[in-house]
């Protein structure tokens, strides 16, 4: 099993880029601009999508990595061939984009499911919606947005980066898809690149340290999954963040360390202070108009009202036990589930009723989400105190950050 709520953040900052652009048009079949299925997990859309008109596993819409990639595992029925890239049709619904460079590649390590990706080497191509409310993605104009502020924010960008990487000796050559932006954090201008593959804003080490430096909360030991491997991460929240005249206050922000950072700058050539993730992202629609270079943000009409992973149940999903599908994979400090004496591996059977061995650990774990102060009846078997082995225990959800 997996431990779900590991965040994303900058999954594919290869180290081994060097410069050069690069170019791909691909073909397309079927009508453009209609809405394809998606959810949201952990501020990422995961959209329905086939590869070579096989189903297989949701895919992440990743505006931050320059690459279309998927494991072949999930498709047991097709045959992609050896090569590390390969041309494959990628199909939201009834529209598909024909012979899209994609990477085959094991996305199933260290008891944790990256999932496969929608990069930017096919984005960049479209005028990409996000939305966050409705759960969906559109490719290419469709009918006018309803429910949101208008005309909401919007700012040019320039497309950076591009180059090539070297994995099992095959030269692979990628375009241009980073988009850099100024925002504002707590009044400060920095240079964040836009991530929808990012579950939170991302600062570097200096920025974040500087924002704590008040006393305000933060929370320590958070299982993040990066281009190194999986780490942890620190976060905190930020008063404010504003990008394009557009702000979202108290919003989550997080540091794991400058090294993918400085990877993308030197792809780049200019200084990235962070990552714009979902975090922000989620309160608006997000309309990235590539072919015009120009990205928008439009507010929920009323206000959206995201889920907040921050206010929880104080544990996360871990790796399954012999008998059941999840066990406790983390308890945070200093939270009525510790305080209960909830343990790591202890074994975790129903939350308010449910038995989540017949759950995806997506809806699994949502269910860990509430209003602080509200009471989840968490169901548990085998566990490290004895006493509470097959007992149901009242636990309350915590705000793991509280706003500064």
């Amino acid at each position: 099993m997996v431990t779900m709520r590991r965040r994303l953040v900058g999954l594919l900052l290869w180290l081994s880029a060097c410069g050069g652009e690069g170019h791909s048009g691909f073909s397309t079949m079927g009508m453009p601009g209609i809405p394809s299925p998606a959810r949201i997990v952990s501020n990422i859309v995961l959209a329905e999508v086939d590869i070579d008109h096989h189903a297989g596993p949701l895919f992440g819409v990743d505006s931050g990595s320059p690459f279309t990639l998927f494991d072949p595992a999930d498709y047991p029925a097709a045959d992609f061939g050896s090569n590390v890239q390969v041309q494959v049709d990628v199909s939201f619904g009834q529209f598909t984009v024909g012979d899209v460079p994609a990477l085959q590649i094991p996305l199933l390590g260290d008891g944790i499911v990256v999932p496969p990706i929608v990069g930017g080497n096919l984005l960049r191509q479209f005028v990409a919606e996000l939305d966050y409310r409705s759960m969906h993605l559109r490719l290419g104009e469709g009918a006018p947005a309803t429910g949101v502020e208008e005309p909401g924010g919007s700012v040019a960008f320039a497309l950076r980066g591009g180059g090539a990487v070297d994995p099992n000796g095959s030269l692979i050559v990628f375009p241009a898809t980073r988009v850099m932006l100024t925002a504002e954090v707590e009044g400060v201008a920095r240079a964040l690149m836009l991530d929808t593959g990012a579950s939170e804003i991302a600062l570097r080490t200096t920025l974040y340290d500087a924002l704590v430096a008040d006393g305000r909360a933060q929370l320590s030991g958070l299982p993040l999954q990066t281009a190194m491997g999986p780490t942890t991460a620190e976060v905190t929240r930020a008063r404010a963040v504003t990008v394009a005249g557009q702000t979202v206050t108290n919003v989550a922000v997080m540091t794991v360390g400058d090294s993918l950072l400085d990877s993308l700058q030197d792809e780049i050539g200019v200084s990235v202070d962070g990552l714009l993730g979902g975090s922000f992202l989620r309160e608006f629609l997000v309309t990235i108009d590539y072919p015009k270079r120009r990205l928008r943000l439009r507010r929920y009409s009323p206000p959206s009202t995201p889920v907040d992973d921050f206010k929880r149940v104080g544990i996360d999903l871990g790796v399954a036990s012999a008998a059941h599908r999840y066990t406790v994979g983390k308890v945070f400090a200093n939270t009525d589930a510790e305080r209960k004496m909830i343990r790591f591996g202890d074994e975790l059977i129903s939350i308010d009723g449910r038995n989540l061995d017949a759950l995806d650990a997506i809806a699994a774990d949502a269910l860990l989400n509430g209003t602080v102060g509200a009471s989840k009846q968490i169901g548990l078997g085998l566990t490290s105190v004895a006493a509470l082995a097959n007992t149901t225990l009242t636990v309350l959800v915590d705000d793991l950050i509280p706003a500064p």
